[in-house]
């Protein structure tokens, strides 16, 4: 058994909709049931469809009789009963006849037997006529009883292979034309009542109200039901449910402001129980995607603000928007409402967290998201981002994941910055109430901020500037008129420019990233302070690491400080940690803090320590936080550091490349060949002269400066040269060559031209995409080539060439054949 799966198109739905019949009111329903009582009263008393037909003819036999006498005058007027009209007749017959006599007699005579003899003719007839009709009924019921048809089994897979088709013969069931008298009774009582107004004027109504489909597919409880039986109902009411669906939503579609009503059939569906029917956990998540697709196709992008209509006059059109405006506000409440409550069972305390809560609150959450993405800055857009804060720290990680990509999608596309800044004030909040024993997803949302040219001086900078136009002020008093009157034109001018430039947007924009900011580093720098064992410390950090650039200068030494210490003080802290702790401290040294007295010699010692930590295995990814750190450590701060530190730094950095994967490898060697370019001190490593530097290199040495990195080379460039991956030796061979901008190990401009980074993620074959491509084999035939004789005793030869040249040998198709066994015997 199967369903048919149904196209909702609009030619479909019209004829679906075009077999529908209006239904009946109750004075037609009370008629029916009068007419199929009689119907069945007669049916019990024994009255076949052949005695019924042999009963018409009688009658219309008789009746035609009748008509004849009486248009000879012959009619008895008091006789109207069909049984007794034939002996009327007679007896008036022979009246008749006892008054005439001689040839008129004859006539009558001869007229009464003719009448007689065709009588009796019709009887035989109709007795024969039903005679037939038995015998052709019973003759179609055997051969209905004995019809065969062929139904095709399922097929089987042999031990080859082979797919076997089956086939068997079973006996044909015909389907009984059911209801054939009742559907004429009820077309004939429909022509009778057309003048009468139908009850729907809709023709959605039957499907939207669910008037035929009700427990349609429900198994009757009178006899066993089977799994199957149960499997096969549950599947053929979701695809009923799935069809009433979509005739709903194609009706919302079409026109939105006639079938607003058509919402409460839906929110019908999302409901537990419907009707005292339980509706299906399937059925309840389609009916909520549903009306979430609906609403994010006819929200209106704009915020729909409150019209009394009653108070003001307004034109028709505008009445017809206000009113469709705030019967749409109304059902976007309605569902959000109904949204809340399935995402309240799993986020509040005493809540029903069964599997089917879980399920429908991640469904609940999904398109919660899905909406606020859509509309933004539509009405009660503000209470649905209120609500996702609130599930950015629930029990369930995949309702933490869905929120926090949300957010994510939310902060790069948002453009007014509005629901940004409401958005991190929310997490603001949370995360303060909950006393910063929130998840980690509550901080890595905020790693998606747009935060880039933001001046957080700009308040200290803006007083200044105020200073500096009263000054210009007073010179502008001791002007002359003429003077004074050009400035003014000058000044219009310049105004109308900025407005055309959009400089006031630009202003506004600047001052909510600059809020934006300030609540961020609010909220690391609370964690940091009051709970710097927290298990957001991790994001905590790598998020300064990120927005270090726009840290005030006035929290760089407190700031160090604090990862300084922590640093020291937690010797659990993971290489992942300590990485985000060195990357955060190394920006803030090499921008605005270069101007603090720090020596960052502790911070290089952790920092070299932890660059073997990284290799080809789950954590290499993590690489890219030391490739971020050395571009900080030996680019920007190459002529800060030692001749030593520097070597040290390039030397282990190539000892580690021998353990990361291709990518990993080429972006080490972009990075020293970056470092050989901007300074000549790295060429002693080229040189294998081992009495050029002073003492023994000692590569298990944590200190870069006295681990005499001078004293040895870079031996890791001969391994680098034999890598599998083509443009690794490449690379390590123009390394070897002293980086030379052309001619022998010159790299091509396409390689040459790439930084560390976009080395790192152009060769990256985590994808399964191999670049440069491998290529195809050569298609050629092996060469064979002949073998040598090998004989384990010397004498064995001489012996063999003897038995070859005194033996017969036969000659066949095959080849040669000589029987050893016989020759040696």
């Amino acid at each position: 058994m199967g369903t048919k799966k149904v196209k909702i198109s609009a030619v479909k739905r019209a004829a679906h909709l075009k077999s529908k019949k209006t239904p009946l009111t109750k004075q037609q329903q009370q008629k029916q049931k009068q007419k199929r009582d009689q119907l069945s009263s007669k049916r019990e008393q024994g009255q076949n469809i052949f005695s019924q037909k042999a009963r018409k003819k009688d009658n219309l036999a008789q009746r035609k009789k009748y008509n004849k006498l009486a248009s000879l005058g012959l009619k008895d007027q008091d006789d109207e009963d069909d049984d007794e009209f034939g002996g009327g007749s007679e007896q008036m017959l022979d009246n008749v006849a006892d008054m005439l006599d001689g040839d008129e007699l004859a006539l009558l005579n001869e007229r009464k037997r003719k009448r007689k003899v065709k009588n009796v003719e019709d009887h035989v007839q109709q007795e024969r006529s039903i005679g037939l009709e038995m015998d052709y009924a019973k003759a179609s019921k055997q051969e209905e009883l004995t019809q065969k048809i062929r139904v095709n089994l399922l097929p089987i897979k042999s031990r080859e292979g082979e797919i076997i088709t089956r086939s068997t013969e079973v006996d044909y069931v015909s389907q009984p034309k059911r209801k054939r008298v009742e559907d004429e009774e009820e077309e004939e009582e429909q022509d009778d009542d057309e003048d009468q107004p139908s009850a729907y004027e809709d023709s959605d109504d039957d499907v939207v109200n669910d008037v035929d489909g009700a427990g349609s597919t429900v198994p009757s409880k009178k006899k066993l039901i089977s799994t199957t039986d149960l499997l096969i109902a549950r599947q053929q009411e979701i695809e009923r449910q799935k069809y009433r669906i979509g005739i709903i939503c194609s009706g919302l579609m079409e026109k939105p402001e006639d079938k607003m009503r058509n919402f409460h059939a839906l929110y019908d569906l999302m409901d537990e129980k419907n009707a005292g029917s339980v509706n299906l956990l399937v059925v309840r998540k389609l009916a909520m995607v549903s009306i979430t697709e609906i609403f994010k196709d006819i929200l209106p992008e704009y915020r729909v603000g409150q019209v009394d209509t009653k108070m003001q006059t307004v034109r028709k059109a505008t009445l017809q928007r206000v009113t469709f405006e705030n019967a749409l506000l109304q059902q976007f409440k309605k569902f959000l409402q109904k949204l809340e409550k399935l995402t309240a069972d799993v986020n509040k305390r005493g809540g029903r967290r069964t599997p089917q809560a879980v399920k429908l609150a991640v469904v609940a959450v999904q398109c919660l998201s899905e909406l606020l993405l859509a509309h933004p800055y539509f009405n009660y857009v503000q209470n649905i981002a209120q609500l996702l804060v609130y599930m950015l720290n629930c029990n369930y990680q995949s309702i933490r994941s869905i929120v926090n990509q949300t957010f994510r999608s939310l902060f790069k596309t948002d453009k007014r910055l509005e629901m940004t800044l409401f958005v991190v004030r929310r997490i603001n909040h949370l995360i303060k109430t909950k006393q910063n024993n929130v998840h980690v997803e509550c901080i890595t949302c905020l790693m998606s901020l747009k935060i880039k040219d933001v001046n957080l001086d700009a308040e200290k900078e803006n007083e200044l500037k105020q200073k500096k136009l009263e000054n210009h002020r007073q010179r502008l008093l001791s002007l002359s008129k003429k003077e004074r009157k050009r400035r003014k034109k000058l000044t219009e001018v310049n105004k109308e420019l900025e407005e055309t430039r959009a400089e006031e947007n630009k202003q506004t924009k600047l001052h909510k990233m600059t809020e934006i900011i300030k609540m961020v580093f609010t909220i690391y720098f609370r964690i940091l302070k009051n709970d710097p064992t927290s298990r957001v410390l991790s994001a905590i950090l790598e998020g300064l690491a990120e927005f270090a650039h726009v840290i005030n200068l006035e929290f760089f030494a407190d700031l160090i400080d604090v990862l300084n210490r922590i640093l020291e003080d937690q010797p659990e802290l993971g290489y992942r940690e300590q990485l985000h702790c060195i990357q955060t401290i190394f920006v803030i040294l090499s921008g605005q803090g270069e101007v603090l007295n720090i020596d960052p010699i502790r911070f290089y010692q952790h920092f070299y320590r932890n660059m073997l930590v990284v290799n080809a295995g789950k954590n290499h990814e993590d690489f890219t936080i030391i490739l971020r750190t050395l571009d900080e450590v030996l680019v920007k701060r190459r002529r800060n550091m030692s001749q030593q530190r520097l070597m040290a730094f390039v030397k282990r950095l190539l000892t580690g490349s021998l353990h990361l994967l291709h990518h990993g490898a080429l972006a080490t060697l972009g990075t020293i060949k970056q470092t050989f370019q901007l300074t000549s001190v790295l060429d002693a490593l080229l040189d294998t002269d081992a009495s050029i530097g002073s003492g023994r290199y000692d590569p298990e040495l944590d200190d870069p400066e006295y681990c005499n990195a001078a004293s040895t080379a870079l031996y890791e460039l001969s391994l680098l040269m034999r890598h599998y991956h083509p443009t690794v030796r490449r690379m390590a061979n123009h390394i070897a060559n002293g980086v030379p901008a052309s001619g022998e190990g010159a790299l091509p401009t396409e390689i040459g031209k790439l930084n560390a980074h976009e080395l790192f993620a152009q060769y990256d074959s985590t994808q399964m995409a191999f670049n440069p491509t491998i290529p195809l084999p050569k298609s050629g035939e092996p060469k064979l080539k002949r073998g040598k004789e090998m004989y384990l005793q010397p004498d064995f030869k001489q012996e063999y060439k003897k038995l070859l040249k005194d033996a017969k040998v036969k000659t066949s198709k095959q080849g040669l054949q000589l029987d050893f066994l016989s020759a040696l015997k």
